[in-house]
């Protein structure tokens, strides 16, 4: 039936004023977010702020957080850049220069501490909160003496090859580079040349590499460390061994540990400039330290509490600090390693490693020698892999080991939160390290904006009962100063269908005059990356518009707990540093409105990952049913948990057969066990075998209702929450048009939703809530139909039914079919303010050189199409007028049966928006427009006779720069330095077609009341 509804607001009761900083990481955590009209900065999304070094004015420091509060912002994570680190592991093109003497101005340094402190006091003044890295570029080292424990291992391998028969008398090769981890003698059985069109030879998610491969005999394989003495010498005779006939020759591996010297930040002398020698460690740069120990983290932890937190620091950073965080982990390693990993190793195992070391040199690690041209294989059945499978799942627990302790001392020490990138680019499983920390951080750069790479990733933090998944957001190689913020939405509207919910921005330079450094601001990445945002950009006091949606979606969305359909199985055992494809790669399980996310069998063993009433992890998602695929490797435990599920009574489809892998070490008996185990579940009733690997047809088949049935021929997302301290549900409706050009891509469907609630529409550009006038209802569901631009999102909320709601006046509007005039734009005007570079390049604080043109429209097109328009940024001014009510109003209201001959209002629709808009009729300014659709209602401000239409228009800076792209310059550095250049990936940005460019419409409407 038909539900015609009243509009008023819900108000929520915020109660008494809550802390800032919660130490709860959880759903249930009580957080200050003020309202959704107006969320508090708890909630609103924060900018990376990038400083060159400690070098920086504070007084600029803390006017660029005074700006960002002015924008929206809920405040900004700190990041000491230093050149990335600063050269070699910089990478080429990004700095090899520094104006200022780094002994003097490093990460650690009294002065970093000045401006450390300044930048926490900035915020205290303007009532925000912030985020810092826990140490320079990435965040993963301090200063420290370069002897001590906790810094990053590595190890290194040499070989020398013996005839069969012969023997070894002599020095290990490589003797001195490090500690003697492991000698290992053997026989290799043959070599291969094996190109990267090969799948064979891996684990989940490795990836095929061409390399010549060697097969050791695994018998052979035999651990003589003992056997070595100290000066190095090694005795080994392999005449009396029984090889085959067809062996290549018997080899000796020595394998050293050794520090590994990473650094995070380079030492003064590393660099080129004026630099000094440091007169003790704080001022040598900072070394990675130790990410498989906690020896490592107390390294980290202790630098922190006794050259930054002190002088009164900790306790102002108490009353205004979020998150300590940390990127992701790109140290470069030939094998990640600890110390004591060997140890572990065999505690967790019940083997030695040390024979198995040779096979391990190659994807088990970053850069350096991590993927040689050639590699060590065993004549096993699976090359080997089960015992790498084995050391991966050691590391993994020892980076659990390192991020606890680092989680843990932040909690405790600074009572704050611990927010980080976790595993990817790592040889080790990210889903299982997930629920670490209390705020894991994803990102939309390497993780490619894809929906399905989100739900893998919120999936472990949602079973953790996170409260927030953030998202280091908005990196696009090549748009430095081009990005436009419709782009940025579509990022942050795919990550909330992933189920994030929370964005720090890449990024915000520091905005003050730095050496060797040309307008328009000092620049991260030597202009590589997008965004460089700030109050060099003409559309800076713009973004308010766009930080108010976002905090609004984020606080809706910060709001209980989130609600899916279908859990999938997903074991990795390492996971690549940039995802392009999808994991489940069907999209049936879409097509048909079910929400899905992965789980690592490791993440079955959280406290929410239990089955009650046929339902897994009730107090988390909630899901209806378990897809294991044939194809998916399983874990020993994860077995267990399984079958503990499956007769539980959770639905569970083995899709394409039942899994027969098994990762890691196991004794025949015991992996026969495991398969008879399995075929046991497959038994089970609620247990489901398919012969197919799209599982969407199944789930329906068995009755199981998605929560959100759509029906449109587009792709249409959503995100459900459920609140249980208000009893209301939330759903992200999103339309994506990932492939379409900006202006295309409407449609139009339905969405049936699993609820009988009142339904609302939260309008997050502008903080309102309506009821939503046309649905129909079954017995468990609400239908209710939508037209969504291309790229276009809202939320509908579903709340209690009330006697307010239902006794409230009831009133509807609708819209004519008709689109009765049209603004006329021959006679409007366009006066450009442009913002062009100063005359003096390197003296930008002043800003750009701004002047104005005047330009007549015939009709709407981009400044590309105007001449002398093609090289421009800046803002835009335009100005028409329209009459009211237009002359064909008279003539279609005499065939109308009302009588009323002039509409009650009207529409103005702009169309989409390249960048940003601000409106105006008649001299009242429209609320904020929703880009992807830049709709209002006028009816209040019209008059009869003329009304006027003003709307400015600001743009990226990047089409100006292009004719300047040669001479820029950031730190000494620039797109067109000799070890730069287009060849590197330095690209000019590509041309923006600024300005208003769709015909805009006025559409008259006439008010029914019922």
């Amino acid at each position: 039936m038909q539900h015609p509804l009243t509009f008023f607001s819900i108000a929520l009761a915020l109660g008494v004023s809550l802390a800032k900083n919660p130490l709860d990481p959880s759903f249930d955590a009580i957080v200050e977010k003020g309202t959704f009209e107006n969320p508090s900065v708890n909630v609103r999304p924060k900018f990376r702020y990038w400083i060159p070094d400690a070098s920086v004015d504070t007084e600029v420091v803390a006017s660029n957080v005074k700006s960002a509060r002015e924008v929206g912002a809920g405040g900004l994570e700190l990041l000491g850049y230093y050149l990335y680190g600063g050269p070699p592991s910089n990478g080429a093109g990004r700095g090899t220069y520094s104006p200022v003497d780094w002994a003097e101005y490093g990460f650690g340094t009294p002065a970093w501490h000045t401006v450390f402190k300044a930048f926490v006091q900035a915020h205290k003044d303007n009532d925000l909160i912030m985020d810092f890295a826990m140490g320079p570029n990435q965040g993963t080292g301090v200063p420290a003496p370069i002897d001590s424990e906790g810094l990053m291992w590595d190890l290194s391998a040499f070989n020398v090859s013996i005839p069969i028969g012969g023997s070894f008398d002599g020095v290990l090769p490589g003797w001195g580079l490090g500690t003697l981890q492991a000698a290992v003698s053997g026989t290799v059985l043959g070599v291969e040349n094996v190109t990267s069109q090969d799948p064979s030879g891996g684990l989940p998610g490795d990836r095929a590499l061409n390399r010549t491969q060697y097969t050791l005999s695994a018998d052979s394989l035999t651990d003589v460390t003992d056997q070595v003495d100290g000066s190095g010498r090694l005795h080994v005779d392999f005449s009396r061994l029984d090889v085959s006939s067809t062996a290549e020759n018997h080899i000796i591996f020595a394998v050293y540990l050794y520090k590994s010297h990473y650094r995070a930040q380079q030492g003064p002398l590393e660099i080129k400039g004026q630099q000094s020698v440091p007169q003790s460690y704080i001022g040598n740069g900072s070394w990675a330290v130790d990410h498989f120990s906690a020896l490592g983290a107390r390294v980290m932890t202790k630098f922190w509490e006794e050259h930054i937190l002190n002088n009164g620091t900790k306790y102002l950073l108490q009353d205004v600090g979020n998150y300590a965080w940390e990127d992701s982990v790109e140290i470069e390693a030939n094998v990640y390693w600890t110390q004591n990993l060997s140890s572990i190793f065999e505690e967790q195992h019940h083997y030695s490693i040390n024979k198995w070391l040779p096979i391990l040199f190659h994807r088990n690690g970053k850069y350096k020698q991590s993927n040689p041209g050639v590699w060590w294989v065993t004549d096993e059945p699976g090359k080997g892999n089960n015992h790498v499978a084995d050391y991966r799942a050691t590391l993994a627990s020892q980076y659990r080991v390192y991020e606890s302790e680092v989680n843990k001392w932040v909690e405790e020490y600074l009572k704050l939160q611990f927010s980080a990138q976790l595993s990817y680019n790592l040889p080790m499983d990210m889903l299982a390290n997930i629920p670490v920390v209390d705020a894991p951080e994803t990102e939309s750069l390497d993780f490619s904006d894809l929906i399905d790479g989100y739900r893998q990733y919120s999936g472990p933090a949602n079973l953790a009962r996170r409260r927030v998944i953030s998202s280091e957001c908005g990196a696009v190689r090549g748009e430095a100063y081009a990005q436009t913020l419709p782009e940025i939405l579509w990022k942050v509207k795919r990550s909330y269908a992933g189920s994030v919910n929370q964005f720090v921005f890449h990024g915000f330079p520091y905005s003050g005059q730095y050496g060797n450094t040309t307008w328009p601001t000092w620049t991260t990445f030597n202009y590589q990356y997008s965004g460089m945002h700030g109050p060099h950009e003409p559309a800076w006091e713009f973004y308010r518009d766009l930080f108010d949606f976002i905090a609004r979606n984020n606080w809706v969305f910060q709001s209980g707990i989130p609600r899916m359909d279908v859990a999938i199985w997903q074991k990795m055992t390492v996971y690549p540093g940039h995802i392009e494809a999808r994991t489940y790669e069907p999209t049936d399980l879409e097509e048909l409105g079910y929400s899905y996310e992965y789980l690592s069998p490791d993440n079955l063993q959280l406290p929410a990952a239990k089955v009650v009433d046929g339902i897994l992890a009730p107090d988390a998602q909630a899901f209806k049913l378990f897809v294991v695929r044939a194809n998916d490797s399983l874990t020993l435990d994860g077995v267990s948990k399984l079958i503990e599920f499956g007769n539980a009574g959770l639905p569970i489809i083995l899709a394409g057969g039942v899994p027969s892998t098994v990762l890691g070490t196991l004794a025949p008996t015991l992996l026969r066990q495991v398969l008879r185990d399995l075929d046991t579940l497959a038994r089970l009733p609620n247990v489901h075998v398919t012969s197919s690997y799209l599982v969407a047809s199944t789930v329906a088949s068995i009755g199981i209702q998605p929560l959100t049935r759509i029906s449109t021929n587009a792709s249409w997302y959503t995100y459900w929450r459920s609140d249980p301290a208000s009893d209301i549900d939330y759903v992200f409706l999103y339309n994506d048009a990932m492939h379409l050009p900006q202006g295309s891509g409407a449609s139009e469907g339905t969405v049936e939703f699993q609820s009988t609630k009142v339904p609302y529409e939260y309008n997050a550009w502008t903080g309102e809530k309506r009821p939503i006038l046309t649905y129909t209802t079954t017995n468990t569901s609400t239908i209710v139909p939508f037209r969504l631009a291309g790229n276009q999102s809202t939320i509908i909320a579903f709340i209690p039914n009330s006697e307010e709601v239902i006794n409230a006046t009831v009133h509807l509007t609708t819209a004519s079919t008709g689109i009765l005039d049209s603004i006329n734009t021959k006679n409007g005007s366009l006066l450009l303010k442009h913002w062009d570079p100063p005359s003096d390049l390197y003296n930008y604080t002043a800003g750009a050189h701004k002047h104005n043109t005047t330009h007549h429209l015939p009709t709407l097109v981009s400044w590309l199409d105007i001449p002398g328009l093609q090289n421009v940024s800046g803002r835009g001014y335009y100005s028409t007028n329209f009459t009211w009510p237009p002359v064909s109003i008279h003539n279609m209201s005499n065939s109308k049966s009302d009588s009323r001959s002039t509409p009650d209002g009207a529409f103005i629709d702009f169309g989409p928006i390249h960048h940003t808009l601000r409106a105006s009729v008649n001299g009242h300014r429209l609320p904020p427009l929703d880009v992807t659709h830049a709709r209002a209602d006028i009816g209040p401000y019209l008059v009869a006779g003329v009304n006027t239409v003003e709307a400015v228009v600001a743009t990226p800076l990047g089409n100006v720069l292009r004719p300047i792209w040669w001479q820029l310059m950031s730190s000494g550095e620039g797109p067109g330095s000799a070890d730069a250049g287009p060849s590197k990936g330095f690209v000019e940005p590509p041309l923006g077609r600024y300005g208003l460019q769709w015909d805009v419409r006025v559409v008259d409407y006439w008010e029914v009341r019922l």
